[in-house]
């Protein structure tokens, strides 16, 4: 069991389905793109959905969140030697590199949703590694964090973090117990946070305003000037812009945003962390259809595909129709 709320075969289960479906549906895009040079920003975003999902698959990434905090690991790895995974070769430093790459890729789906603002804005009115330092400076494994997610770890998943191997991991600590029993902030991991936070609002930031400038421009004059197809385009392409941004809010950056926050509040969802990594799968799978059946192109595209296909007449129930007639 993964913290006593997911099964574990469910989990394993749920990430071949998803990784299945998303490489399906995104090749299925790449296939169908054909609109201008905007086809080579959604070609990108379709790669980097195919590779977080196999990263996810290959990573089985599972989170267990405490009142103090959270630790975040890869539980296919998580019995492995350190030195398997280690970005860093450092007795210093036990952390796993798959875990950091995950981490990465999932924010690199927020920029370059910011890109496709900025662009679909610059198209129409024409105007004259963040997230890996912040893993660096609080999320990395050192000895308090090894020690206070040990016994957590070894109860629940039956890992031995203080193993001669350390495990390695990604993990938090917002505040300790001292010696006089008093609650202690951890000034580096609240700013470790700090930074990832202002990093995700920073690109929503960029994300809003171009919201804003493409709804004005849509409404300008100039836009009414368009010819009636290229208008209807860039409308039909902001339209799935804003769906491409609101579904992974829902499954994905609000899921993460809890991982972030509920630990600050001294509540502990234990195992419910890991459920939230199972919904940041699913974005992956779904984005490629929104792109397909929101863009006239892109839709005509695919039912052309599908009449193109035809299904052979097997010879041996023609053969079996013939003798049935004589």
């Amino acid at each position: 069991m993964f913290g006593s709320v997911v099964c574990e075969h469910f989990y394993h289960t749920f990430s071949a389905i998803t990784t299945t479906v998303s490489c399906f549906s995104n090749l299925l895009l790449i296939y169908v793109l054909a609109v201008g040079p905007y086809r080579y920003l959604l070609l990108i975003l379709a790669v980097v959905d195919v590779v977080i999902s196999l990263v996810h698959f290959a990573l089985i990434p599972a989170i267990h969140m405490i009142e103090f905090g959270y630790i975040y690991f890869g539980y296919r790895f998580v019995l492995e030697d350190t030195a398997l995974g280690n970005c860093v070769s450092s007795e210093q430093f036990d952390v796993d590199e798959k875990s950091l790459i995950w981490v990465a890729l999932f924010y690199q789906t927020f920029v370059l949703l910011a890109y496709h603002y900025v662009y679909r804005y610059v198209m129409m009115c024409n105007p004259g590694g963040g997230i890996i330092l912040a893993c660096f400076i609080g999320l990395l494994p050192y000895d308090l964090s090894r020690n206070v997610f040990a016994p957590i770890q070894m109860e629940v998943y039956n890992v031995d973090l203080l193993a001669s191997n350390k495990p390695g991991f990604l993990g938090i600590v917002y505040w300790n117990i001292n010696e006089k029993g008093e609650k202690v902030w951890l000034l580096y991991s609240l700013f470790a946070i700090g930074l990832v936070i202002l990093l995700f609002f920073s690109t929503a930031g960029i994300i809003a305003w171009c919201i804003f400038r493409i709804v004005r421009e849509l409404s300008n004059s100039k836009i009414a000037s368009m010819a009636p197809a290229t208008k209807r385009l860039q409308k039909q392409l902001f339209r799935t812009l804003l769906w491409q941004t609101g579904i992974p809010c829902i499954t994905t950056y609000r899921p993460v945003a809890l991982l972030f926050v509920v630990p600050l509040t001294g509540i502990s969802l234990e195992g419910f962390g890991t459920v939230f990594m199972m919904s940041t799968a699913l974005f992956p799978m779904l984005d490629p259809y929104i792109v397909i059946f929101l863009i006239s192109g892109y839709r005509k595209a695919f039912v052309q595909m599908l009449r193109n296909i035809r299904l052979p007449i097997s010879p041996v129930i023609s053969s079996n129709n013939g003798a049935s007639r004589n």
